[in-house]
């Protein structure tokens, strides 16, 4: 384990970086930081780089790190002051781990439930749902522009490593999304506030589908309400306005989940 000391280590350099887009594009790598995540990565197949690590880290975060090593992944130890400067949380319990950015991947076409995010900007949100269809058996997340980096540190840390496993595809713009949906042979479905009740929508539930959540701000963009077989909404109290997205996303898949 190669110890460092200075603040311009190229390494250092290189996980700072990766808290933008843009360094996270130029390097097509992202970070993982956290016992947990980090230990999830290890179970996945992520293409591990290197790993950091604080001096101050606990034994948990060094067991990790020798595991790491015995896979030949290199591992390097900072100060705690130095290792402050790469990390995006208060809580990283003292070791991250660079990846290479996943390889464009194709839906499976055996799946029963996928999901298409309509402009979902916020990356805590975009995690959640992440983390949402992977424990709800959704079969592949579409993402259409104007949702967040799903590597964005952020939606790394909200999806509690479902990145790492779901399968995932950006688009560039709808109508690559609608072929990929149409591919697929997919019934799509919208999330709307005015939309027929999920209790009655059932036999669409039954049919391989594609649930299209829209931004908490603009709700689901007219290209894909123009394109839906049906508009679906969830029954509420009187006087409640609406729901997370994210919150929304995760009753929804589980319906599905139950349905099938």
């Amino acid at each position: 384990m190669i110890t460092i000391t200075s603040r311009d280590n190229q390494y250092l350099k290189l996980a700072r970086s990766l808290h933008s887009k843009k360094g996270r594009s130029i390097s097509e790598s992202f970070l993982v930081e956290g016992l947990r995540l980090c230990g999830e990565a290890v179970q996945s197949s992520l293409q591990l780089r290197l790993a950091l690590i604080d001096v101050e880290a606990d034994q948990r975060s060094y067991q990790l790190a020798a595991l790491l090593e015995e896979r030949g992944i290199p591992v390097y130890q900072l100060p705690t002051a130095l290792f402050a400067t790469i990390s995006a949380t208060e809580h990283s319990q003292g070791i991250a781990i660079i990846a290479a950015l996943p390889k464009p991947v194709q839906l499976s076409s055996s799946g029963h439930c996928y999901a298409l995010c309509d402009g979902i900007a916020d990356p805590g949100n975009l995690g959640t749902i992440i983390r949402s269809a992977y424990a709800a058996g959704v079969s592949g997340l579409i993402l259409g522009p104007g949702c967040a980096d799903p590597y964005n540190p952020k939606t790394v840390r909200s999806a509690m490593g479902g990145l790492f496993h779901l399968p995932l595809v950006k688009t560039a713009h709808n109508e690559e999304a609608l072929a990929i949906a149409q591919q697929l042979d997919l019934t799509i479905l919208v999330t709307a506030m005015d939309g027929l009740d999920i209790r009655q929508a059932e036999s669409w539930l039954q049919q391989p589908h594609l649930w299209v959540l829209g931004s908490e701000v603009n709700g689901v963009s007219s290209f894909w309400r123009e394109r839906a077989t049906a508009s679906i909404s969830l029954p509420m109290r009187e006087g409640a306005e609406s729901l997370n997205v994210a919150t929304a996303a995760t009753v929804l898949f589980y319906q599905s989940f139950f349905v099938k």
